[in-house]
């Protein structure tokens, strides 16, 4: 036996699978009404058989109607009427028509109404009513099927559109996390040479003060604003780095201008002399990013880079190389550091993988290399340095 979901006020239940499905027969002919009646008594269906229009409203208002059969000539309700109503009542109802006084008129009516089938009375073959009433209800099965497969096809979308959501902004958060912890290694480097300019102004303050040359007042005045213009752009590389994705916009990005100023950030960051980082990048290489995430990239690599020169080999180079190649722009970072072994090259983006020593790394500067570079649709690779070091190549598409 076929189920049907029930049904209140036109709306698709399916809290109970097991309630039968209803048929509703109307006729005014008494002889025609008990034949259906015997027809379909053991039919599986629950069965409810009206004289008449008014009936079968009262009917299908008080218990409900998936398949409506019924004679178009009603004493009081037409039957195209009738199988009106029942579509205003449970919209998906499957209807049949039984006439005796066929016409193209009610012929074209009943399929502005979609009625299933139009039979001709009296019937020829009674069970070949049956049959097509079955059919109606293997109808109305599959369509409900369909709409409650698209209703939950609809929810595991809505589903999936929320959990991406959520992974784009836990992603946002992460990149942001590595950036904070980043600054904690950048701090001591940046504050080094903050103290620099800063002790200067003081003392040039001091000084000015105590000083009766208007001359060396002035000079001392030049000097301070220079100082202070070195600090400036200190703190502007380092909010730059620091700042949320959220709160930049996409646009066209400089690749050698965000390169430059990476080195700028790293040197800084570690009290190095930027002239062991060598850089050929050329012109007009734009790349459709956020700054500030291309900024982390390069400095994540160049400052793992300068660093694995350092404990390697102390007159090593970092070399930077940036060029178009065909609809691509091509960024290389390689080092005279030590290398990175074949067997950790698969797992090297890996999160929390790291081949720095205990407390010296996080394991996620990679990881979020690998996650921005992506998100532009770009490609990072590891290959060996020229020199026996590592060699970092990202592609992106041009702008």
């Amino acid at each position: 036996m076929v189920t049907s979901p029930a049904y209140c006020a036109g709306e698709l239940d399916l809290s109970d699978q097991n309630l039968k499905q209803k048929l509703i027969v109307v006729d005014d002919e008494p002889v025609i009404l008990e034949l259906l009646r015997t027809v379909f008594a053991d039919a599986g269906y629950e069965l409810t058989t009206c004289e008449n229009g008014n009936a079968a409203i009262r009917a299908m208002e008080t218990q409900g109607v998936d398949v409506l059969l019924t004679d178009k000539n009603l004493p009081d309700v037409g039957g195209l009427e009738l199988v009106r109503r029942a579509k205003e009542i449970q919209p998906d109802c499957e209807a049949l028509i039984l006439t005796g006084y066929a016409s193209l008129d009610t012929a074209l009516k009943a399929m502005e109404l979609d009625v299933f089938d139009y039979i001709l009375k009296p019937p020829k073959d009674v069970f070949d009513i049956k049959r097509k009433v079955h059919q109606a209800f293997e109808k109305q099965r599959v369509l409900r099927e369909n709409r409650q497969l698209l209703i939950d096809l609809h929810d595991k979308n809505t589903e999936l559109e929320t959990a991406l959501e959520q992974l784009k902004k836990l992603q946002e958060e992460l990149i942001q996390s590595e950036k904070l912890a980043g600054i904690g290694t950048l701090a001591a480097g940046v504050a080094h040479e903050i103290s620099s300019p800063l002790f200067g102004i003081l003392g040039l303050a001091e000084a000015i003060g105590d000083e009766e040359s208007l001359e060396l007042v002035h000079q001392y005045s030049r000097d301070i604003v220079e100082y202070s213009k070195i600090i400036k752009d200190i703190v502007v590389d380092l909010t730059g780095y620091s700042r949320t994705a959220e709160m930049e916009f996409l646009t066209t990005v400089d690749v050698a201008g965000v390169i430059n100023d990476a080195i700028r950030l790293v040197g800084r960051s570690l009290n190095i002399q930027t002239d062991q980082i060598l850089t050929d990048c050329g012109t007009e290489l734009f790349a459709h990013a956020r700054s500030n995430e291309l900024q982390q990239v390069f400095v994540n690599l160049i400052k793992n880079a300068v660093e694995a020169v350092a404990e390697h080999r102390p007159d090593g180079k970092v070399r930077i190389c940036a060029r178009r190649e065909e609809d691509s722009i091509v960024i290389t970072v390689d080092d005279d550091g030590p290398g990175i072994e074949e067997s950790q090259r698969s797992v090297l983006f890996d999160p929390f993988f790291t081949t720095k020593a205990p407390g010296k790394g996080t394991g996620l500067g990679l990881n979020i290399v690998y996650r921005i570079v992506t998100k532009y649709r770009g490609s990072i690779k590891i290959l060996e340095g020229e020199n026996g070091g590592a060699r970092f190549a990202i592609r992106f598409p041009c702008q």
